[in-house]
């Protein structure tokens, strides 16, 4: 499931939203994984999603693959790793990061050795830290709005239990 945070614009009028997150990985995350749902409104990664307006709206997915280079399930892993997992939904489009903080197997630990999205750390053939601007995204929107938005922390197994995110550093701006 997930867990969510609303952030209201405050009646400011938008076209364009910024911002970085930095986080840990707890655990076995999954990424896009394969059969988990592709909706909007449900637990469509095991990350960060950025959405606004009802019904959502995409801006920015920060997903969490399980490891950066072990074979363990590819269905688990980011698109980007040496072991490629699934492609995210297609609504996420090109809009998000993806990395993981685990190398080899996983076990049952927060790895902070390896901060999240912030372009470092990924390892030989692991392509997932050379996506441009990380660990900044800047979306334009296709149109102007006034939307809250909306961050949500998702797992498909739920927090605490082999799966969670420990988050650092949370930005947002709107302009």
């Amino acid at each position: 499931g997930c867990v969510s945070a609303v952030f209201s614009s405050y009646g400011k009028r938008y076209k364009r939203v910024c911002g970085q997150a930095v986080g840990y990985q707890y655990y076995s995350m999954n990424a896009f994984q394969a059969g988990v749902t592709g909706d909007i409104n449900s637990y469509y990664v095991d990350g960060i999603s950025i959405t606004h307006g009802y019904p959502r709206k995409h801006i920015w997915t920060y997903a969490i693959g399980y490891s950066d280079d072990h074979n363990y399930d590819p269905n688990e892993n980011c698109p980007c790793a040496v072991h490629p997992g699934p492609s995210p939904p297609s609504f996420v489009r090109d809009h998000y990061y993806c990395e993981s903080g685990a190398t080899g197997g996983y076990s049952n630990t927060v790895y902070t050795n390896d901060p999240l999205w912030d372009g470092e750390g990924c390892g030989a053939g692991n392509n997932c830290c050379s996506q441009s601007g990380m660990p900044w995204f800047c979306r334009e929107l296709p149109m102007e709005t006034d939307d809250e938005i909306e961050v949500r922390l998702c797992a498909n197994e739920g927090p605490f239990n082999n799966e969670d995110i420990y988050l650092e550093i949370l930005e947002i701006y709107i302009n």
